[in-house]
Order: structure tokens, then sequence, then C-alpha cells
């Protein structure tokens, strides 16, 4: 039932390290890229996706994929840690294009709203920004993906478009958005992990 999955509220939270997480979401322990896939694939048949004037599957909501990878020297009890966000943003909206209604129409502004949170953050994270605050908090999503931008990370955006006239205006949009985004400064670190399981950079 796609309405009852959008009224989900899943809370977000921040542990003692300053890691942001979903609660009540499964941790599923996987040992091969295969078992990976077959979470992925899982998570994928979840996705909510409905026909719009303009895309006839058009993604109807963000999809954020989390792999933490745990590399164990199991004499010791030490080694290193690390997260990987994949992330499959669902693309913005221009209603009078889209023409959608009802619950379509709630879908899209949630998606235009959360995006547009995303832009300021990114804006916010420009070296050159007057002001110092960065508005993670706007937005469940930037706040999921706060370790992703500006923080503890390499990240990379990919941006796609369609290369016709008539998404000329999305296609500059994202464009812009992508170049924004190659001004971020990240400041990637080696997490380690010690005996007690304590993450140390």
């Amino acid at each position: 039932d796609t309405e009852k999955f959008h009224a989900m509220d899943l809370g977000i939270h921040e542990d003692q390290q300053g890691n942001v997480f979903v609660k009540d979401l499964s941790m599923v322990p996987v040992a091969s890229a295969d078992e990976v896939m077959s979470i992925i694939d899982a998570g994928l048949k979840l996705r909510a996706t409905h026909e719009t004037k303009i895309n006839s599957v058009s993604s109807r909501s963000h999809t954020v994929v989390t792999l933490t990878v745990i590399q164990k020297d199991h004499a010791t009890g030490s080694g290193i840690t690390g997260k990987l966000n994949l992330v499959d943003l669902a693309g913005s909206e221009r209603l009078k294009k889209s023409e959608s209604e009802g619950m379509r129409l709630k879908e899209a502004l949630h998606i235009n709203s959360s995006l547009t949170a995303l832009g300021k953050v990114v804006m916010a994270l420009d070296p050159n920004a007057t002001s110092s605050h960065v508005p993670y908090r706007d937005s469940k999503l930037t706040r999921l993906l706060q370790n992703s931008l500006g923080g503890n990370s390499f990240t990379t955006v990919l941006a796609t478009i369609h290369p016709t006239p008539e998404y000329m205006e999305e296609c500059l949009s994202t464009l812009q958005f992508a170049n924004r985004c190659r001004v971020v400064q990240n400041q990637p670190r080696v997490t380690y992990i010690g005996r007690d399981g304590d993450n140390k950079d």
C-alpha cells in the first residue's frame, strides 16, 4: 500500500560518536556482494513509483542505502570501519508539466521541499558562504546525509540529464546544482575500531 508506506514517520537520531542514523530500521549482516545486491533488490521493490504526465515510472521517493564496512584483525580485535551511502534522488518536479494531483501532488511537494533543503546545504558549504550555519536539520534527507555533505567522507555526485529541448530548464537546474557541489570540501579520515568496539578517528 503506497499511501501507508508514505505515512511511515521514521525518526532520525545521532549517537555519541556523532553518527546519524534512522531509528527502527533493520541492520542486516552481509558477507558477499551477492548478499548486498539481494538486500538492495528487496529495498528497490519497496520504492514508490507512479506515472506522471512527463514520466511513466516517476520516482515518488528518494532512496538511501547505507553499507557499513568493517575490516577487523581477529587476533587483536582492532580494525577500521567506514560507511558507504548510496543515494538515488527523485527528480525535482515542475507541477505545471507533470500535472500531479492528489497523492502525487503531495509526493511532489515533499520531493521538491527536500531537494530545496539539499540545495541550501550545498550553498552553505561553499567556502565563500557568508554564514557559517549549515541547515542540515531542515529536512530528513539532509540530516541523514549530514556526514556525506562536508563531513568525514569522499562524496561523488552523478547528475543525469535528458538531452532534449523539452527538458532544457530541468537539465540546466540539475547542472547548476552539480556545479555548486564541486566547491564543497569534505574532511575524510580513517576511522579505527579499538578492542572495546569504540570508533576513533
